[in-house]
């Protein structure tokens, strides 16, 4: 707790009052010297009007340790902070030449507070700025930080982040000091070396999604040099200025190596800084920095916490970088490990290590239960759990959290054997060798250039790459000291021969003459790049990339697999890795189905590979995978468990358990899964019986003993979709095809341009981009588009958002170089000045804003997979229908000139009766029931319904059939009526508008009741649950006996939120029910519909308010309930962290409950069960996908809207309230007809 007199400084610096700046000055040293930021000793008690000492009058304002602090009276003015920029740059070069170190400035008037930096050339940078809010803590910890007065810092996440990570000052300083040696020292040739293999390694591990850049290559090395100082901390090694250890040895491992523990910090991509001028003294004063953490005792994960800090959060989902769960990587090593002591584990995809710890902390409890002493518990620990991955960074992480489970206990006892740490950097998939893994029996080879591990080969040196035979593999400490020898040897530059080098090596191993030829050649090869200056890495390199091929000879395969594998997307694969993949999975069973590719994974291929080289035949593996391994379509092949290669012909397993993680807290981007199985034969498929992981968990960083009370674990059915005819398939599947990728949209889609004086001329129209609030980076800063183009290439274009239910609204219009039958030619543009004109700054627009790896024009980019191409010539009658969305939505188009976007499938009709019945059946609620379960999954439910419609395996339109003839009579009614709906501002609500004047004739009850008959009948529905009628009274009924718990509280709160398209929360309802009589329900609404809302401060506001709520009800005595209705209200909270996340953890998802216990005939929304319930909205059109629309027009001034807007909440949560009243009252079901279906 900050003490008054400081708090009251601060809040005086905060006021920018008619303080002098002498006031100021008292001020800042009250907040310097008050006791907070721990300096103790005399050279770091702030100094008042210190003399520069340089034989000048000048005299500094603040000077404290490393840092000079000048002061102004007001810095809003730019004339003034110029001055004190220039000021303070004269201070900091002044003290940098004084003392030889470097030196920070601040400049501050007590409200802005600016950190700078000098660089080499002496000028001044800005690194951090803070504004003083009156926050004690907040300022505090920003001075701090750059400070460094603290000492016994706990290493928790949070110090880690305020301290270490991105944002902090610290950080930005070091950043910015590394990112100088680097580009001073960037066409050295060992750094250029180092960055290109590490970019060579990253690049086969992310594919497209990584982008090498300098600033990652800086903050990796950063990240590393930090995890190998912590690695020394965590073994009492003093790190600090004062310690024993050079900046060389911190990097390199010397201590580690003397007290013989190998393979934890050694020479690697990153141990450039120590060798280019400054780098021993920017190590030196990030290692001093560190030493004021207590790493005694550290938590394994620290380093992720690291990781996650450092790297932001959107770098991290580019590159799918996501670590499993501390209570999950416990549980899937539990569940597989299950004989320690001899069971071989491996962890093929390590990342940070956390499935490596559990494995190796398993290993020794079983050792020390076991009665093992502890130098033949590490000596077999290092032989029975190990990790590899093809990140240098996670690799290091990895190794230090090997460490940390051993613990310093065991690491200092006596009795300790050398040991090497068995983590490795290596291509688990074997991307580099282009061949399968021995079809070269003698040799294997590693390219020394070319972009990615995934490449043609080829020698930096002519062609030459480094060869090893096969024979110096099988013994891995033989095979590291034989590398390690000749990497030394080729750094002689004495002009001795290779051969005369080479040969006593080659003595002392004792390598058999047949091979002596082959590794002259790799040594001369060595020797080469060290001439070239690319020098001793290749040692390093070579080591860890081997490990692969030695772990693959059978003798040395393990008896278990567990990880998280790298979930990397066919579409995020560079080109080489796409080919490779294909050449890799297809003759593995992997590729299923047609085109497939958006769905096809790197995860399974990793899968498979992993069994097929690591594992002993009768092992056990466990992976955390995508979830739509275990149902969708191009996952076929991987679930038969039929799997082949040309290594071991036959390669089969036999599933086992699988985890479904929908509902589990994961911190992945995306559902998860755990699958299972065993290497053996006969293969047995996955079955689609999965077992449904449930927590109410509110943060997934926690242990198992921390969660296991959270969980539940039902058995449930997946629907599977398997392309080998598991499922009927209706015969419009094939005739159906997805739109053309119109995007992006403000390059091909316009609107009319104001008219000018002169007009468009004949046969022309002014038009110009269509611009709308959903536009992404870079695209929104793109500058619109203008110009007269030719009416012929102006096409009306249906987008989801143009498709209502039996009618097609008004289309928008883009600008496409379509003919009659195909697509343009380049000439043939040209012919046309202004579709010329308007193309060539589109292409130009796109050239700019694609992705760097993109070599596509706009053309063959709205033309992709022939969506484009395909419509011509274009049909005169179609039929559309939604990509996705709550529900289908199909109408029949008649516009033969009308292109289709991708957000819609079609397919052309032979008659307008046949459209109607197509129409009939995709609108229809019966159908959507059906198709739900097939569709795949996303954080907030089910998605794209795409052709997962046809595996409702209706019949083709037969004009002879009773049933089909009145659907068709149904649907002319339901288009007429249709017709007649006003068009509202938001096409959801006219979708909403139209449903409602169908339903009010009568005809969606009449239309669902023939689409029932003509749809094949199914006893069960694709998800397991029981079978639900299509027509008939609203119900509720309860099908499960699992018991819940609503009881009434004294105080119960509702809690709904509203979000727009970006997921930012604009507006918090919370209802308030005492148990008092005198007492109404009270509704309070946190919000606003400003542009300019921080969303972040609206969501603190709306936590404390409810936090008050229920410290008062506690504080009197009262019991407290919360109750929210699905995952978004819990997931807001969880994101916000320390209040949020206690909230979150109190709160029920009565949404969750109904789900698992209950059927209804009319869906699971809370407007459908609320209105089963009583309950009624007062605002008609608004569902949750029209509030996007609503919030907008609030945005923009409609104060309207903002009311209906919080009307809509309100009735929301007096819904909620009314639905748990109702389960409370009738707990077997209600509305028309419930029966208690359990009796």
């Amino acid at each position: 707790m900050v003490n008054e007199t400081i708090k009251r400084a601060v809040e005086r610096l905060a006021t920018r009052s008619t303080q002098t700046e002498a006031d100021i000055q008292s001020d800042i040293q009250t907040v310097l010297a008050g006791g907070e930021l721990n300096l103790t000793s005399d050279d770091v008690v702030p100094k008042l009007e210190q003399p520069t000492g340089d034989s000048t009058r000048r005299r500094i304002d603040v000077a404290i340790c490393h840092c000079v602090i000048e002061v102004k009276k007001d810095l809003r003015s730019p004339a003034v902070r110029a001055d004190g920029e220039e000021q303070l740059r004269g201070y900091v070069q002044t003290r940098h030449q004084q003392y030889g170190r470097r030196f920070v400035g601040i400049l501050t008037d007590g409200v802005d507070w600016t950190l700078y930096d000098l660089t080499a050339g002496g000028d001044l940078v800005e690194v951090s700025r803070l504004t003083n809010t009156g926050d004690a803590d907040r300022l505090l910890v920003w001075i701090e930080a750059i400070l460094a007065s603290e000492t016994a810092v706990p290493p928790v996440p949070a110090e880690i982040e305020q301290r270490l990570g991105a944002n902090s000052p610290a950080h930005q300083l070091d950043f910015r000091e590394l990112s100088a040696l680097y580009e001073a020292n960037r066409n050295n040739a060992e750094v250029a070396l180092k960055r290109e293999l590490w970019a060579k390694l990253l690049k086969t591990a992310f594919g497209s999604s990584f982008q090498d850049s300098s600033d990652t290559f800086i903050n990796h090395t950063l990240l590393v040099l930090t995890a190998e100082i912590i690695a020394h901390a965590v073994l009492d090694i003093d790190i600090s200025a004062a310690g024993p250890v050079s900046p060389p040895d911190l990097v390199t491992g010397r201590q580690f190596d003397q007290a013989l523990i190998h393979g934890v910090v050694e020479a690697d991509f990153f141990d450039w800084v120590v060798a280019v001028p400054g780098g021993e003294a920017f190590v030196r004063t990030l290692a001093d920095r560190l030493s004021r953490f207590n790493w005694a005792g550290v938590e394994h994960d620290v380093l992720k916490h690291l990781y996650e800090s450092i790297i932001v959060q959107e770098s991290r989902q580019e590159l799918g970088e996501y670590y499993t769960p501390d209570w999950l990587a416990d549980r899937v090593v539990a569940s597989t490990v299950t004989a320690p002591l001899t069971q071989r584990v491996l962890d093929p995809s390590c990342g940070s290590g956390t499935f490596v710890f559990h494995a190796v902390r398993a290993y020794l409890n079983a050792a020390d239960a076991d009665g093992v002493g502890v130098g033949d518990a590490i000596a077999g620990l290092t032989q029975h759990v190990l990790g590899m991955d093809i990140h240098p960074v996670a690799v290091t992480l990895a190794r230090v959290t090997y460490l940390l489970a051993i613990g310093t206990d065991r690491l200092r006892d006596t009795e300790r054997p050398e040991m090497t740490v068995p983590i490795y950097l290596g291509d688990s998939l074997q991307w580099e060798q282009n061949r399968d893994l021995f079809s070269r029996d003698d040799a294997v080879s590693i390219a020394t250039t070319s972009d990615e591990l995934v490449g043609e080969g080829g020698g930096i040196i002519g062609d030459d790459d480094l060869v090893f035979p096969v024979s110096v593999l099988k013994d891995a400490a033989t095979f590291d000291r034989l590398v390690s020898r000749m990497a030394d040897l080729a750094l002689d530059n004495t002009g001795r021969k290779h051969r005369t080098l080479i040969t006593p090596v080659l003595n002392q191993f004792r390598i058999a003459e047949e091979d002596r030829d082959v590794l002259g050649k790799t040594f001369a090869t060595l020797r080469d790049l060290a001439l070239s200056g690319r020098d001793h890495i290749w040692g390093y390199y070579v080591r860890n990339l081997i490990r692969p091929i030695w772990l693959a000879i059978p003798e040395n395969r393990v008896d278990v697999l567990v990880g998280n594998p790298p979930w990397l997307r066919y579409s995020k694969m560079t080109p080489a890795m796409k080919g490779r993949y294909k050449a890799l999975a297809k003759p593995r069973n992997l590729l299923s189905g047609g085109l497939g590719a958006s769905g096809r994974d790197l995860s399974t291929l990793f899968v498979s590979r992993a069994v097929e080289m690591y594992l002993h035949p009768g092992g056990t593996f466990a992976f955390v995978m995508p979830h739509g391994t275990i149902t969708r379509l191009p996952h076929t092949g991987f679930r038969s468990g039929k799997w082949a290669s040309a290594q071991t012909g036959a390669l089969t397993v036999a599933f086992g358990e699988t985890w479904d993680l929908t509902d589990a807290p994961t911190g992945f981007p995306m559902v998860s899964c755990v699958i299972t199985g065993t290497s053996t034969n006969p293969a047995v498929g996955m079955k689609p019986e999965v077992q449904r992981w449930t927590s109410t968990l509110s943060t997934p960083d926690v242990t198992w003993a921390a969660a296991e009370n959270t969980f539940t674990i039902t058995t449930r059915k997946v629907a599977q979709l398997n392309s080998d005819a598991d499922l009927p398939v209706s015969p419009y599947k094939r005739k159906f095809r997805q739109g053309a990728i119109l995007v992006p949209r403000v390059l091909v889609t316009v609107e009319d341009a104001p008219a000018t004086a002169l007009g468009a001329g004949a046969g022309r129209r002014l038009v110009r981009s269509r611009r709308t609030t959903a536009e992404k980076d870079p695209w929104r800063k793109v500058e619109t588009l203008t110009g007269s183009v030719e009416s012929q290439h102006i096409h009306p274009t249906h987008l989801g958002e143009t498709i209502a239910p039996y009618r097609a609204l008004d289309p928008i219009l883009s600008v496409l170089p379509l003919g009659s039958d195909r697509l343009l030619l380049p000439s043939e543009i040209a012919e046309a000045p202004g579709l010329s004109g308007w193309w060539a700054k589109a292409e130009q627009a796109w050239g700019v804003g694609k992705v760097a790896n993109d070599d596509s024009d706009l053309l063959t980019r709205v033309d992709y997979h022939t969506q484009l191409s395909s419509q011509l010539p274009i049909a005169s009658h179609r039929v559309v229908y939604t990509k996705s969305g709550t529900a289908l939505a199909a109408a029949r188009v008649e516009d033969d000139r009308a292109v289709i976007d991708h957000k819609l499938y079609w397919a052309p009709v032979a008659s307008v009766a046949e459209g109607r019945y197509l129409t009939g059946i995709l609108n229809s609620e019966t159908l959507l029931k059906r198709v739900t379960p097939l569709q795949n999954v996303g954080l907030f439910g089910p998605r794209d319904f795409d052709k997962n419609v046809f595996y409702v395996a209706f019949g083709p339109y037969d004009s002879t059939n009773a049933d089909h003839q009145a659907l068709i009579d149904l649907v002319e009614k339901a288009e007429e009526a249709a017709a007649t709906v006003p068009i509202a501002a938001a096409f959801t609500t006219t979708r909403n508008d139209i449903r409602k004047a169908l339903a009010a004739k009568g005809l969606l009850a009449q239309i669902e009741d023939v689409v029932t008959r003509i749809l094949p009948v199914v006893a069960v529905s694709e998800d397991g649950d029981s079978a639900r009628s299509a027509g008939g009274t609203g119900q509720l009924r309860r099908t499960s006996l699992e018991p819940f718990f609503l009881d009434e509280a004294d105080v119960e709160i509702d809690l709904d939120v509203e979000y727009d398209r970006d997921q930012n929360v604009y507006l918090w309802g919370m209802l308030v029910r005492r148990r008092v009589v005198d007492r109404d329900p009270a509704y309070i609404s946190i919000g606003s519909a400003s542009i300019q809302q921080d969303f972040a401060e609206l969501a603190s506001e709306a936590v404390a308010r409810l936090k008050d709520i229920v410290a008062s009800a506690e504080e009197a005595g009262e019991t407290v309930r919360l109750y929210h209705y699905g995952n978004a209200e819990r997931q807001h909270l969880e994101r916000l962290g320390g209040d949020g996340a206690t909230l979150a953890s109190m709160a029920t998802d009565v949404l969750g409950l109904i789900r698992s216990r209950f059927s209804s005939t009319q869906g699971l929304g809370l407007k459908r069960i609320g209105a089963l319930a009583g309950a009624s909205w007062r605002t008609e059109g608004l569902v949750g996908d029209t509030t996007y629309d609503w919030i907008e027009r609030a945005r923009a001034g409609d104060a309207a809207a903002w009311e209906q807007l919080v009307k809509y909440n309100e009735d929301d949560v007096n819904a909620l309230a009314l639905v748990r009243a109702a389960l409370r009252d009738y707990p077997d079901g209600f509305g028309g007809g419930a029966t208690d279906v359990t009796a």
